[in-house]
């Protein structure tokens, strides 16, 4: 019995230092991370769920990654679930990155980037 008991408590310390580390990581990303342009490729609609890739160059090397920050939640206005809604595939927005975690991005979907000059600047080629 007192076995059940230590992995509950496991669990329940796993899982909540995840959670705390993944707040840590996006709010690092929020306040000290740099702009930079991301694409959106693609959107996919699971049961529940619905995940939002994009791809970014950081160093010269391409990234795709659906930690972006964008998702639907019961928490966001009506504002935010526009902006989302809005999204466009094969449009680039601005991110912000931060150096100590390159795998992910904070996109803002209300900074859409149609400066194709910034653009190619940030890796992309433009057809």
């Amino acid at each position: 019995m007192k076995f059940g008991y230590y992995y509950i408590i496991f669990c329940v310390i796993l899982f909540s230092g995840l959670g705390i580390r993944g707040y840590i990581i996006q709010n690092k990303i929020k306040n000290e991370g740099k702009y930079i342009i991301a694409k959106f490729i693609k959107k996919e609609n699971r049961p529940k769920t619905t995940h939002f890739y994009f791809a970014y160059y950081h160093k010269g090397k391409y990234t795709e990654t659906l930690g972006t920050g964008i998702k639907y939640s019961i928490l966001n206005s009506e504002e935010e679930t526009r902006l989302i809604n809005n999204l466009e595939i094969n449009s680039f927005y601005k991110a912000k990155l931060h150096e100590d975690y390159p795998e992910s991005i904070i996109v803002n979907p209300s900074k859409k980037v149609i400066d194709t000059l910034e653009i190619k600047l940030a890796g992309f080629e433009i057809n």
